[in-house]
């Protein structure tokens, strides 16, 4: 990560730039090092609820033979991780109740552990046999309950400079411990976020114009080839639902905050991109989602609401889809995200003339 170049400091007060503390406030109530419970048995715990469930849905006849089940939807229905999720498919697939096949995820064996053909849905509770929604698993590991304060820390940080992460603070804030902390900021890494120097030292920042630049090349390469290899498995009702989602924010943008348009980010270009079946295409556009994590901090910390040609263009690609022009919607996603870039920059510009934010005090400013 390279230095903002040009970020002036105003010595002024600015309100806004101490409105962060919200999200930024760390929950005391983590357990501490002498009664903390280990990483595995919280994953034990989850995945044995995700595997029990899976299987008596699947033995009663519940779930279709043939459906291809993917990590990512089956964690958002339960509420957790993907860790958990890989571990029971590989437990049902070891049962030979899951087969695998050439695609992404396990397909659901028929009743005499045949291989039936792929049937792709999209995954619900009502398509996983549930009677009712399944309730988030609330038994999250330690370095799940301190990730989203780290992140949103992060986030807003790296663009007003360049810090070193104390790993024995942020375990002292959080009254964890530093492997704890250093499970949640690998996680991090993966998302572009944080980075180690030569020298081990966990490093976030600054963000910068080029890097902006360099993640939205990416993307706008990436996300649009994605978008078009997973359109066919869309249902309508995912998408008129998301469609509803996105006329609501049009007819109200001041009803929508920064969790709600997050959710609208996040479908347009995770969900609606889930299906394909690159793997490895999918795990390089999610390395380069760092401005979306950073714009949702932007809009969380100074409370404001999105632009209006942000959803006006979200509406488009929903409505290219549903009409089955996957094509002009692929095409209509790169519009999307070259003007999400200059926003960005934009967003960057305004962030540069504004005192720095109140920090954890495990961020320590190098530059």
């Amino acid at each position: 990560m390279t230095r903002r170049a040009g970020a002036s400091r105003s010595s002024r007060s600015h309100p806004a730039a101490h409105r962060p503390a919200a999200p930024l406030t760390v929950d005391p109530v983590h357990p501490t090092d002498s009664a903390e419970v280990s990483p595995e048995a919280d994953n034990r715990l989850r995945y044995r609820v995700i595997h029990d469930r899976l299987k008596s849905a699947i033995a009663l006849g519940n779930i279709a033979p043939g459906l291809v089940l993917l990590e990512g939807p089956v964690a958002r229905i339960f509420g957790t991780s993907r860790v958990p999720v890989r571990k029971a498919f590989e437990m049902l697939h070891a049962g030979g109740l899951l087969l695998t096949f050439e695609g992404r995820g396990y397909l659901v064996a028929n009743a005499d552990g045949s291989a039936p053909e792929p049937l792709r849905a999209p995954i619900s509770e009502d398509t996983l046999g549930f009677d009712r929604p399944s309730e988030p698993l609330d038994i999250p590991s330690n370095s799940e309950r301190i990730y989203d304060s780290l992140e949103a820390a992060i986030s807003l940080g790296i663009v007003f400079g360049h810090f070193r992460i104390d790993e024995s603070n942020a375990a002292e804030v959080f009254g964890v411990s530093r492997g704890t902390v250093r499970e949640a900021l690998n996680r991090l890494r993966d998302r572009g976020l944080v980075e180690k120097s030569a020298y081990s030292h966990w490093l976030c920042g600054p963000l910068t114009a080029r890097a902006v630049r360099q993640d939205y090349e990416l993307r706008t390469l990436l996300e649009p080839a994605a978008l078009l290899a997973s359109a066919p498995s869309l249902s309508r009702d995912q998408l008129e639902a998301a469609l509803r989602d996105v006329e609501r924010a049009i007819e109200d943008p001041d009803s929508v905050d920064a969790s709600t348009l997050y959710h609208l980010e996040v479908t347009l270009h995770d969900t609606f991109l889930s299906g394909a079946p690159n793997r490895k295409l999918l795990a390089t556009i999610s390395q380069a989602h760092m401005p979306l994590i950073v714009n949702h901090a932007f809009y969380d910390a100074f409370r404001l609401h999105p632009e209006m040609s942000t959803l006006t263009e979200h509406r488009t690609v929903i409505e290219l889809l549903l009409r089955g022009e996957f094509a002009a919607a692929s095409t209509a996603l790169a519009v999307h995200l070259r003007h999400g870039e200059t926003r960005t920059r934009q967003r960057l510009k305004v962030l540069a003339v504004l005192p720095d934010p109140d920090l954890p005090s495990y961020m320590q400013r190098i530059a």
